[in-house]
């Protein structure tokens, strides 16, 4: 493959074959939740306007699919609908995959961070329109049983993270600590990384590639993820099935979050 790869820095290395794919699927598709837990793992997708939060749901939901055969039930590209600014929430199996607008695309910022803890603790109906919700407290909307978040994956576009200003990545620090200090678990996923010129018969070897390696190196230090919690993820195919690699790719990222939220939901209280 040439000097562009380099194992050294390598933090993820899932096995790309069919057999790694069926358990996958088979983990996802049939997980239940820990004894004394009921309803679904509630993962956030949260990122600037046009990361691709919307997009990747739909990446999931293909991937899941027993022949891959994709999806656009969320609105996207082109679509009148795929700006989002309703809290919408997707449904597979046992998992409920969250859908936001853009924090970035709020003012003053100081209402993203309290959307954000809103939607943490699940205090905002599905349906609602964020841009036109404007809560004087948090505290005045009731808890709404089963929506309580699990896990927030922050969204980056891989292509346009270099040119993040200072102060929109200072923003993106505070929403990060919001998170932490709710005990959620936290992910970086990276995407349109086809974008960064790697041939598609090297995307097995997505995480051996020297320019995204960079780009985790740059992100882990400006946000404080560990390297390790740094994932990417196609949101782009063509035709009506997603390749195998793509789908591990994707149910990868998923899997490992849901096995730390299964973890942490384990623990005494």
């Amino acid at each position: 493959m040439g000097s562009d790869f380099s194992k050294d820095d390598c933090v993820h290395n899932p096995p790309m074959h069919q057999r790694n794919l069926k358990a996958l699927r088979d983990y996802l598709i049939n997980y239940n939740l820990p004894e004394g837990h009921e309803g679904y793992i509630n993962i956030l997708l949260f990122g600037t306007v046009g990361a691709g939060k919307s997009s990747l749901i739909n990446t999931y939901l293909s991937a899941l699919d027993p022949d891959g055969r994709t999806t656009t039930i969320v609105p996207t590209g082109t679509h009148p609908d795929s700006l989002t600014s309703e809290l919408r929430s997707y449904k597979v199996a046992k998992l409920q995959l969250w859908d936001t607008a853009g924090w970035n695309a709020m003012e003053p910022f100081q209402k993203s961070r309290v959307l954000l803890h809103m939607i943490l603790e699940g205090r905002i109906p599905i349906g609602t329109n964020l841009h036109d919700f404007n809560p004087t407290s948090p505290e005045q909307y009731p808890v709404i049983p089963g929506n309580a978040i699990h896990g927030v994956a922050f969204i980056f576009d891989m292509i346009t993270v270099d040119n993040i200003s200072e102060d929109v990545m200072k923003q993106f620090q505070e929403l990060l600590t919001l998170a932490a200090q709710k005990y959620v678990h936290r992910v970086v996923i990276g995407t349109k990384f086809e974008q960064l010129q790697i041939k598609e018969k090297h995307h097995a070897w997505i995480y051996e590639y020297k320019p995204l390696q960079k780009k985790f190196q740059q992100l882990s230090a400006s946000t404080g993820m560990d390297k390790q919690c740094l994932f990417v993820i196609s949101n782009q195919w063509n035709g009506d099935q997603i390749t195998m690699i793509k789908c591990i790719l994707a149910l990868y990222a998923l899997e490992n979050m849901i096995r730390n939220i299964d973890r942490l939901l384990k623990m005494p209280a």
